[in-house]
């Protein structure tokens, strides 16, 4: 039984540990799915908004990332905060990988490896100190994160304590 309380604590302090902020920015026009799993049942909607919704994310699986729902959501919806209430699913709220994003600009641009190593050698992405990089998340290894930039250009790996979803005002 304490092994069994031990694990059970040592994977949500693991999985607190990885949460980090992203954007749900769906360009398609249609409202946003929030599932009970990756590929399953719709639970929740988010309309489409201007500046997306803020979220924490806290796992990763084969694509889908799953919404920490003990962190509130924010949308921007005509220059006023709007919360949103994730309901309806006891298993947990998912989304794919496809309507996430988040920014790095400055020196956080930099840090792109060709794999999961301070070690690896850097992606240049060209301008990427002056100009604000817009990425999603594909998958985690550890404490890495490997990302795509929204133009599908360039892909790579980062630190996950390097994502932030405001760089320029929220970001350590």
């Amino acid at each position: 039984m304490k092994k069994m309380i031990l694990s059970a604590l040592m994977m949500v302090m693991t999985l607190s540990a990885f949460a980090q902020s992203a954007y749900i920015c769906d360009n398609s026009g249609s409202p946003t799915n929030i599932r009970n799993a990756p590929n399953g049942k719709v639970v929740q909607t988010l309309q489409d908004v201007d500046g997306g919704y803020v979220v924490d994310l806290i796992e990763a699986k084969n694509n889908w990332w799953k919404i920490d729902p003990a962190v509130e959501i924010y949308g921007d919806v005509d220059e006023d905060e709007a919360l949103v209430k994730l309901k309806g699913s006891k298993t947990g709220y998912w989304v794919h990988y496809s309507v996430l994003q988040f920014t790095i600009a400055g020196e956080r641009a930099n840090v792109l490896r060709t794999k999961p190593s301070r070690k690896a050698p850097a992606i240049n992405i060209e301008g990427s100190y002056l100009a604000e990089i817009e990425l999603r998340p594909l998958e985690i290894s550890g404490k890495w994160i490997k990302v795509v930039t929204t133009d599908k250009r360039y892909t790579g790996w980062m630190p996950i304590d390097k994502i932030c979803s405001n760089p320029l005002t929220t970001c350590p």
